[in-house]
């Protein structure tokens, strides 16, 4: 048994270790990808006028108090990722003036101030949406406060176990088949959550699926998330939560975001009329296969762009299957991933049928990862 193995069928309580990066030699998709790639996405703007950015301000879920994030929060300490609109900082303070203390750490995204209508929407929407969510497998913004510059900082808890996409390529095998289970299970209890309340996250990939010490999931980033306008006015769906918060808002309109690999085939379309929660689906299916292969199936999901794209689709309409999802050990969850990357968004399964099926019911989840501790 590995060092990372769990046992399922007995009373241990079942945890996950996760190592510390070690270098892995040969080739690697995931390896050239960076790490914690927290939060930047944009949407072309709605035309606003100034009425209707107060109004926004007004409305906004979390009151923006100037305040000093070093007086709450501590120094910083390292800049985690710097984009073009936004970066992200981790935050230490002392928990007691003692000598050798534990630090208490935060991660503070900052919204760098913008005159382009698109970034602020963006902004907005984002600030909403990561301050509504609740569930334990997702990220949440806890307090959004204002630096000594005017700009918006979202303070968010700090994930010691790094990011998923890290541990996959510095990992000397692939993951254990338990660990990558109870990862997965985690990832679609919050891709469900989310589009039970007509969002779709449309940036999932293995460097925006963050980890705490204990081993639990927390899916991050919504700067590439849409809001299911129609479908919350046709119902009740939405929590009343989340509802009141974004109903002020514009729903971005909708183009082609994230990350190439992880992009689904519609996306290469028209697909002004496809459910964008399918490709939260897409996504999830190739995160799941990177964690039990170790590496991205393909660079693109076009016929005429790559060669490993049409050997998948070759091996769908062949007896003997495409090997990669051959390799999974389980007939049901073979099942599921070929249904999970299914070609066609409208016969694709859905994510709360994913969560539904024989296979992810019978996968425990850790306490942590009930929790989200």
């Amino acid at each position: 048994m590995s060092r990372r193995q769990n046992t399922y069928g007995t009373c241990t309580p079942h945890r996950h270790q996760l190592h510390s990066p070690v270098h892995k030699t040969g080739p690697n998709f995931l390896a050239a990808l960076t790490l914690p790639n927290v939060l930047t996405r944009c949407w072309s703007p709605r035309n606003e006028s100034p009425d209707d950015e107060e109004r926004h301000n007004l409305l906004s879920p979390s009151s923006v108090v100037p305040s000093s994030l070093t007086e709450r929060y501590g120094p910083c300490t390292e800049i985690l990722h710097y984009g073009s609109h936004s970066c992200v900082r981790l935050y230490a303070r002392k928990q007691s003036p003692s000598i050798g203390a534990p630090k208490q750490l935060h991660v503070v995204k900052v919204l760098r101030r913008s005159s382009n209508a698109f970034v602020r929407a963006t902004n907005r929407f984002e600030q909403s949406l990561s301050s509504a969510v609740s569930h334990p497998n997702l990220l949440q913004t806890l307090e959004v406060l204002q630096n000594d510059r005017g700009e918006t900082c979202l303070v968010m808890d700090y994930c010691a176990g790094g990011d998923l996409n890290t541990l996959i390529a510095t990992s000397e095998e692939t993951l254990d088949v338990s660990d990558a289970n109870c990862f997965f299970k985690q990832i679609m209890r919050a891709v469900v959550y989310l589009h039970e309340n007509a969002i779709a996250h449309r940036g999932l990939r293995t460097e925006n699926i963050l980890l705490t010490a204990r081993g639990a999931v927390k899916v991050a980033d919504f700067g590439s998330a849409e809001w299911l306008l129609d479908e919350v006015a046709g119902g009740e769906q939405a929590e009343s939560r989340i509802r009141p918060q974004l109903s002020s808002l514009s729903s971005p309109p909708r183009k082609t975001v994230g990350s190439t690999p992880y992009l689904a085939p519609e996306e290469y379309r028209d697909c002004a009329m496809v459910d964008p929660r399918a490709g939260d689906v897409w996504a999830a299916g190739l995160v799941y296969m990177a964690m039990r292969w170790g590496r991205l199936l393909w660079k693109m999901p076009c016929v005429d762009q790559d060669g490993n794209y049409c050997a998948y689709l070759r091996g769908r309409q062949a007896y003997e299957g495409y090997p990669p999802i051959e390799g999974l050990e389980e007939t049901r969850c073979r099942n599921v991933i070929y249904a999970m990357l299914h070609p066609d968004p409208v016969r694709r399964i859905r994510a709360s049928e994913v969560l539904r099926s024989e296979w992810i019911y019978g996968v425990r989840v850790c306490d942590a990862g009930k929790m989200g501790w």
